[in-house]
């Protein structure tokens, strides 16, 4: 394993419990409730989850708390969505927002409370827990993505976003799509390989990393196969929380993640596939480019990828190049575990294109310019412009 920068500082969040397993919900509601001093609380959510039983257990749960609901957040939380359920919230009085579905109602919560506390900051902060129904960890960040009115993926940050209580319960999820739930655990694959070539991630953050990657391999599959399996899904609710430890932070996490947020709002492309079109190149052409204390922790990844999932897919080999062989042992490890990454994705059944979302090769150059940034300096441009054709 890569030896880590002896000095650093490490920011805890707000986040005061995570509470894990199936049927843990009906113990963190009123434990949370009394923990927060929760009045009012109100409940944030999508419409597809508003047709089913999930909105109407928490709301039993909340009692005579709770004081509403927003149904109207979309996909990659649209700023009209969030600025109605943010008058909704204020007309409630609320003091508490429960977020219930997966990543843009959960990111919709943060918006709404920095939007609040910027309109009328003598007013408290509120108070926010989530109940996530995929994978795709919005939970453990400060970062609020949204959509602009222009159709473009912006964000707010500040530490106080944070939620303070997480709730994984597996019989959440049962409701959730099958793709989506599978897709939105490549989000979690795509958070933690991340985690492992970003500057100054504490030890703790890469630690919870490594350990997630092997478990998501697994149990991704394994839910794959079993779709009812709630073991399965207490298994990847646990690996989504380690894949991105809380850890204060603002900013996109490496260099898929910049081309998913350049791809997923202005062509209505889901952050899970998002993921699964753009990791495995990313991965590889970051390992080709990055430093040595980087490429020494994908080896690490590697090697706890191959010794420790059971029935691992082949590894494909579509980004692989000639010239690997000349490259570090460690440059060499972070291609292959790309190769396993590609291989996942095609064997959970995720493998698309970028024609498939109407891209045209015009489009190209604004995606590079949009999602490399600062994320990964060590990739030239050029091969980042390589990564997009490779996945079109």
């Amino acid at each position: 394993m890569a030896s880590l920068s002896p000095t650093g500082i490490y920011v805890t969040s707000p986040l005061a419990a995570v509470y894990y397993g199936a049927s843990s919900l009906t113990r963190a509601i009123p434990e949370s409730l009394a923990r927060f001093g929760t009045k009012r609380a109100f409940i944030v959510t999508g419409n597809s989850i508003s047709k089913g039983p999930l909105l109407g257990k928490v709301k039993e749960l909340l009692g005579d708390t709770y004081v509403g609901v927003n149904t109207g957040i979309g996909q990659h939380a649209p700023i009209a969505g969030i600025q109605k359920a943010a008058e909704d919230v204020l007309a409630a009085q609320a003091d508490t927002l429960i977020a219930l579905g997966g990543g843009s109602p959960i990111d919709a919560s943060k918006a709404i409370k920095y939007f609040q506390h910027q309109a009328h900051p003598t007013l408290p902060w509120l108070n926010i827990l989530v109940i996530p129904t995929t994978l795709s960890n919005a939970d453990t960040t400060q970062n609020a993505g949204y959509t602009n009115s222009e159709g473009h993926k912006v964000a707010v940050s500040a530490p106080e976003l944070c939620p303070q209580v997480i709730v994984y319960d597996a019989l959440m999820s049962l409701e959730t799509p099958h793709r989506l739930w599978l897709s939105s655990g490549m989000r979690s694959v795509d958070h933690a390989v991340e985690t492992l070539y970003r500057r100054d991630v504490p030890p703790p953050v890469l630690a919870t990393a490594l350990q997630a990657l092997p478990m998501l391999f697994r149990y991704l599959i394994e839910s794959h196969d079993d779709p009812a399996s709630i073991p399965a899904r207490e298994q990847l609710q646990i690996a989504c929380w380690l894949s991105l430890y809380p850890n204060p932070r603002p900013g996109s996490v490496g260099l898929s993640h910049g081309l998913g947020h350049a791809l997923g709002a202005t062509y209505a492309i889901p952050h899970g596939i998002t993921s699964c079109l753009t990791l495995a190149a990313s991965c590889a052409q970051v390992a080709r480019f990055t430093q040595p204390e980087f490429q020494a922790l994908l080896s690490e990844a590697l090697k706890r990828v191959e010794s420790s999932v059971p029935n691992l897919p082949a590894r494909s080999t579509r980004f692989d190049a000639a010239s690997d062989a000349q490259l570090p042992q460690g440059a060499q490890d972070g291609v292959k575990l790309a190769g396993y990454i590609d291989a996942l994705v095609q064997r959970l059944g995720l493998a698309s294109t970028l024609r498939e979302y109407g891209l045209q090769e015009k489009d190209f150059e604004s995606i590079v310019v949009n999602g490399h940034g600062d994320v990964n300096p060590d990739v030239p441009k050029e091969e980042v412009l390589g990564i997009v054709r490779s996945i079109w």
